[in-house]
């Protein structure tokens, strides 16, 4: 009797215990399925892209300052982010920040005068991407030597023992060094044969220095006379004489041989996509756009050669003359 009673009670604890296995089984798939379809663990949808809102910063060199080169260029950036879909910043760059800004990466473009855009690019590999053009004299322009209309200075020769002024003696373009290779091929040395020779960072300021007599000689880009002759700051450009003038048909009287005007530039973390929207924009914006007129611009067209600057540069040793 003892043994069926045994047996009974193990058939029904072997009963039991199936059950519960089963129902314990049964939780836990209940819990793993609740588990899967919990909101917070479900992976998220991938979303659209969207335009970014991180702003384009373009370093621009200001010639004048920080506010003419604003005054000059801002509808530009304002064109370029209609088209573009994207904020874009200007960044206002001196002779000395054009440098250590790209060097940075605190940029992802750059427009500055063809001499300090090349060393950059010699220095950290930018790429040109556009040359501007001017209304009537294109994509080129060069330097003058200037003196005072009634100075007794006439030849290049007549500048030994005199005061000189210019820009930037390492980048600035027909601001100074155009003039400096131009004399040095004609056996003069502004460094040594000048009894001054300094920098002065106004264009303006230089212009009226050699009409009040406090320098001899001045050093400025084609186009300088004209633009202070439009804003009142000189009455005409009969006041000046530009020294050895080249005999060619270009708009303006000059100096040195004509180079490349400034350059677009991408830096080179700078995204390829945005690169190709912002090339195509400059290339096919609009004749006559409001941005052309402020700024002064015919428009850009495909970046030029640019290698005779390279010559200039490793011919006088400039900043980035052994840079490979």
């Amino acid at each position: 009797m003892m043994d069926k009673i045994s047996r009974f009670q193990y058939k029904i604890t072997c009963f039991l215990i199936g059950i519960s296995l089963a129902f314990l089984w049964q939780l836990t798939a209940c819990s793993k399925q609740q588990t899967e379809i919990t909101p917070a663990m479900t992976p998220r949808k991938t979303t659209p892209d969207q335009v970014s809102v991180t702003p384009v910063r373009v370093g621009i060199l200001a010639i004048d300052s920080a506010v003419s080169v604003n005054e000059r260029y801002s509808s530009l950036l304002n064109y370029l982010s209609e088209v573009i879909d994207r904020p874009f910043e200007l960044v206002p760059l001196t002779q000395e920040s054009q440098f250590t800004e790209v060097a940075q990466s605190n940029l992802d473009f750059t427009l500055n005068n063809p001499l300090a855009a090349v060393q950059i690019r010699r220095l950290y590999n930018t790429k040109f991407l556009t040359t501007q053009s001017l209304p009537q004299t294109g994509s080129e322009f060069g330097g003058l030597i200037i003196v005072k209309s009634d100075s007794n200075l006439q030849k290049l020769e007549d500048l030994k023992g005199k005061k000189g002024a210019c820009i930037n003696f390492q980048t600035a373009a027909a601001g100074c060094v155009f003039q400096i290779y131009h004399l040095l091929q004609n056996g003069i040395d502004p460094f040594t044969d000048f009894s001054s020779f300094v920098e002065n960072e106004s264009q303006d300021n230089i212009v009226l220095g050699v009409l009040n007599g406090t320098i001899d000689v001045g050093f400025i880009r084609t186009g300088q006379l004209e633009k202070m002759v439009a804003k009142g700051l000189i009455k005409s450009v009969d006041q000046l004489r530009v020294l050895d003038p080249v005999g060619d048909k270009f708009l303006y009287k000059h100096t040195t041989r004509l180079y490349p005007e400034w350059p677009f530039a991408a830096l080179p973390d700078t995204d390829p996509q945005l690169i190709v929207a912002v090339k195509e924009a400059l290339l096919n914006i609009p004749v006559n756009h409001p941005a052309l007129v402020a700024a002064k611009l015919e428009g850009f067209v495909p970046a030029a050669d640019y290698s005779s600057l390279d010559e200039l540069i490793k011919s006088l040793k400039l900043k980035s003359w052994d840079t490979q």
